[in-house]
């Protein structure tokens, strides 16, 4: 975790030295190298520095060439060594602390830095990434979704290490379960989807991650549903509960999951697709006022119900959707559904 410790006036000096900041020699004829001379170091710092200062700034396409600048040296064709991965790493976290602060109103340049952390995959830009993806410690709900979708880019990366990707989803999942943002939960639940399919890793490895990413993702969407549960109303929470159902639907077929973890994660998840038509029926009323509310409700009762069908087996579809009938108004219709599963399903 990064807390800034430069005085509040190095923000806007970066705005004021923004003219004079952006460096004109690259880094890239070196950065392959595992051994680096003092001076391509510093060249490093001063390519970090210099770029991050010009990144500062209000002005869109001055923000995009110093993004893609910091970008570029992390592009795979150069072959960054990890020595110089990790001193170009310890150089943005310093250049990007004062981004980060509370106190900086340019969320613009916030996220685009997190954007070129996203690139690293190393650990401390993780655990950046990961202090400012959750409402515990970020309140900014821009910064919180950029940090989370960087967070999978992280993760694909194929830099990290088994140990370092469970520990960051396991945090990523609390995050999902408490983030009161629908489309921030939806961008964490996508992370924690993207692990089935990290690259770098043994086998072995990759089946023990894709375990973790299941039952996380099962859990997170559990812990949100009940919380929606919880409040009574009818919440736009519920989009991501659609969304992170429908990607463990397409999750479930990919030919790259083991026939075992696939059935042992659909016993995990079963139980929770009734909950979740158990939760639409109880707040139907409320749902139908809204349009947005109502797609949402409307979409989990076709994911969950098709999923059900799929997983769990049995029910006659009939000839009418179960979701248009509750979206005309006709509640007992979902209810039956609901009974029939409690019936043919054992819940937790």
């Amino acid at each position: 975790m990064f807390t800034s410790s430069k005085p509040l006036f190095a923000i806007s000096l970066f705005v004021a030295a923004t003219a004079l900041a952006q460096p004109s020699f690259r880094i890239t004829s070196f950065i392959s190298h595992r051994d680096l001379t003092d001076r391509q170091k510093a060249d490093i710092e001063r390519y970090a520095q210099g770029w991050s200062e010009a990144m500062f700034t209000d002005d869109a396409k001055a923000l995009s060439e110093a993004r893609r600048s910091l970008a570029e040296p992390l592009d795979k064709r150069w072959g960054m060594s990890n020595t110089a991965r990790m001193h170009y790493g310890e150089s943005l976290l310093s250049a990007f602390e004062p981004f980060f602060a509370k106190e900086n109103k340019n969320v613009m340049a916030a996220t685009n830095a997190l954007q070129v952390l996203s690139l690293l995959g190393t650990e401390r830009s993780v655990t950046t990434m990961m202090h400012h993806a959750s409402i515990s410690s970020e309140d900014r709900s821009a910064i919180r979704q950029w940090a989370s979708v960087g967070l999978g880019n992280s993760f694909q990366s194929g830099k990290l290490t088994l140990n370092r990707l469970k520990s960051a989803a396991t945090l990523l999942a609390d995050a999902a379960s408490l983030e009161p943002v629908w489309h921030v939960a939806t961008r964490q639940l996508q992370s924690l989807g993207s692990l089935i399919v990290t690259p770098g890793l043994r086998r072995s490895e990759l089946k023990e991650l894709q375990r973790v990413s299941f039952r996380l993702q099962v859990q997170a969407i559990s812990n949100i549903i009940e919380d929606i549960a919880a409040s009574k109303a009818a919440s736009l929470r519920m989009r991501a509960v659609r969304s992170g159902l429908a990607s463990l639907r397409l999750q479930l077929i990919e030919p790259g999951v083991e026939t075992s973890l696939k059935s042992d994660t659909v016993s995990e998840l079963v139980p929770v697709l009734v909950r979740a038509l158990q939760v639409v029926s109880a707040q139907s009323e409320d749902a139908r006022q809204v349009e947005e509310l109502l797609d949402s409700y409307g979409g989990v009762i076709s994911t969950a119900d098709a999923m059900l069908r799929r997983h769990a087996g049995g029910r006659d579809v009939g000839d009418t959707s179960i979701r248009e009938r509750w979206v005309s108004g006709d509640d007992g219709a979902l209810k039956d559904v609901i009974s029939y599963w409690q019936a043919q399903v054992p819940l937790h």
